[in-house]
């Protein structure tokens, strides 16, 4: 019983290397894929990769910069542009991108605040998203995932607002509670 217990443990500290290997493989095949589509190669050559892998590395941080910056470049409003027409399509784009605004902080209409909802006995931490008269809406979301949850209409008497930011909020949530 004891080597099970070991080997349980060494693959749990094994884990999240191997993920890690795995989500570099993965990405590094997706690019690779990617660039042999729109330069027409099949070349299998690792150092080509490389030198692909690396230059698209460098187009995503010099976009991420722009982005920091709050400057938006001419490929990314063409981008914007065009995923935006087509169908379904655009409408998850907008989705994705407005979520990722808001946990990144780089969203026109961020979180309201943090707030505590009584649900069936329990305290829930939740992030309110909009007040409409005596309601509150507030975003109750899962973890680790927060991209799941739950959307609930709170009358403000039931709401205990935080006294925490929601950056702050989001890394208890991230963390499972230990931050």
């Amino acid at each position: 019983m004891g080597i099970i217990r070991l080997f349980g443990k060494g693959i749990l500290a094994l884990l999240p290397f191997i993920i890690l290997i795995w989500i570099i493989n993965f990405v590094f095949g997706i690019v690779k894929g990617l660039w042999q589509i729109v330069f027409n190669t099949t070349s299998n050559n690792i150092i080509a990769t490389t030198i692909i892998l690396i230059v698209s590395v460098l187009v995503i941080i010099f976009i991420g910069y722009q982005f920091e910056k709050k400057q938006k470049n001419l490929f990314m409003g063409i981008f914007e542009f065009t995923v935006s027409k087509i169908p379904m399509i655009g409408s998850i784009y907008h989705v994705l991108k407005d979520m990722v605004g808001m946990f990144t902080g780089n969203a026109k209409e961020a979180y309201l605040g943090v707030a505590y909802v009584d649900l069936v006995g329990t305290r829930l931490m939740g992030f309110i998203t909009k007040q409409e008269g005596d309601y509150y809406w507030v975003f109750v979301p899962t973890t680790p995932n927060p991209t799941s949850g739950f959307l609930l209409s709170v009358h403000k008497d039931q709401l205990v607002h935080a006294d925490i930011t929601v950056s702050d909020g989001l890394k208890k949530l991230l963390s499972l509670g230990m931050k």
